[in-house]
């Protein structure tokens, strides 16, 4: 009888040691998947970071401010004319411009329109 309640407590205290490394091998997989999670994350926002401070390089830059002043505050440089036009006149002259496109008919109805009206 000693026997068996010998080898029943290694076999629970066996179980229990198997259940605690089951346990920290889980962690350590969930640990190395937010390791590659935050690692992703981490690459994104530098180069988010690269591009922010390339835009902002870029709007320190002298041609930004005159581009800026010229599209949006319809200013010029000096001994220059700033003429404004309005947007309906533009519309109508593009749409002017633009050819109607017959439809393209299939080669038979074009022979026959072509002798025959």
């Amino acid at each position: 009888m000693s026997k068996t309640v010998s080898l029943l407590v290694i076999f629970i205290i066996s179980i229990v040691i198997l259940i605690g490394l089951v346990r920290q091998i889980k962690d350590a997989l969930e640990a190395g998947s937010r390791l590659d999670t935050a690692t992703d994350e981490v690459n994104s926002l530098q180069a988010e970071n690269r591009a922010l401070k390339q835009k902002l390089e870029n709007t320190k830059s002298f041609e930004f401010i005159e581009q800026i002043a010229r599209n949006n505050l319809n200013l010029g440089r000096p001994n220059e004319t700033v003429v404004i036009i309005q947007e309906d006149l533009i519309n109508n002259l593009i749409n002017a411009q633009k050819k109607v496109e017959e439809p393209k008919l299939p080669n038979w109805q074009g022979w026959l329109k072509l002798f025959f009206r």
